[in-house]
Parts: C-alpha cells; sequence; structure tokens
C-alpha cells in the first residue's frame, strides 16, 4: 500500500456537487430567459412609445390646422376674384408649411430632451469638480 503505484483513475465528483451545478445552471438559464424576455418588452414599449408620439405631434398638427382655419374670416358672399383665390392659395400654403414644421418638431423633441440631459448632466459634472471658477463666470445672487 505504501508502495503501491498511485491510481490514475479520476475520483468521482459527489453527487450533492453535481446536483447543485445543475441546479445552479438551470437557475442562470431562468435569468438568462428572464433578461429576454424583459429585452423584448422593453424593445415592445420603446416602439410603441415611439408609434405615440408621432402619433401625437401628427393630432397636434391637425388640431392646430383646425383651429387656424376655424378662425379664419367667413367667405363673402361676393364672387370670387383671382385675387381672393391667389391670397387663399397662399394661406394654405402657409398653413400646410406651418404644420409641417410642427410635426418636424415634435418628432425632434426626444433628441431635444436628451441633449438636455446630458447638458444637465455635463453643469453637475462640472459643479462636482471643485475647480476655482473665475468670478467673471458666476452667477450673482439677487
Amino acid at each position: 500500500m505504501a508502495g503501491d503505484p498511485p491510481s490514475h483513475r479520476k475520483r468521482k465528483a459527489p453527487v450533492a456537487a453535481v446536483a447543485a451545478e445543475d441546479e445552479a445552471e438551470a437557475e442562470t438559464q431562468e435569468l438568462r430567459r428572464e433578461v429576454e424576455e424583459l429585452d423584448e418588452g422593453l424593445a415592445d414599449l420603446d416602439r410603441r412609445i415611439l408609434e405615440h408620439l408621432r402619433g401625437t405631434s401628427t393630432r397636434l398638427a391637425n388640431a392646430a390646422v383646425a383651429r387656424l382655419v376655424a378662425l379664419r374670416p367667413l367667405a363673402r358672399l361676393e364672387s370670387p376674384t383671382a385675387e381672393t383665390s391667389i391670397a387663399e392659395e397662399e394661406q394654405l400654403e402657409k398653413l400646410n408649411i406651418l404644420k409641417s414644421k410642427v410635426e418636424a418638431n415634435i418628432a425632434y423633441l426626444p433628441k431635444v430632451l436628451d441633449k438636455m440631459k446630458e447638458s444637465v448632466a455635463r453643469c453637475e459634472k462640472t459643479e462636482n469638480l471643485n475647480v476655482n471658477i473665475h468670478p467673471v463666470f458666476r452667477r450673482k445672487c439677487l
């Protein structure tokens, strides 16, 4: 026994250790599935929010156009002349341009909000640096 050559057989892992590994692996797989489901839910929510924003911009622009049309003076009973029809066409063209600009601005609002958040974060970071700021750049408190 003391002089016997060492055996080259591998030891088998205890059954409890194998069961613990299997349980940990199953839990890891379950957590991965949950994370994937949450990611899918987040992507779906993001898509729905973007659709809502686009729809809101269109509804807002349509409401503004409807309000402006309602505020227009009533048509006269006179026969339309070339000058009035040209003026009305110009007004409608300007109204359509305004509508498209409003839609574009509303669609751009999420990007503006992100830029504002970044700017605020940079300002807060600058305040936390504890750097001497020249008095010219400091605000005077009233």
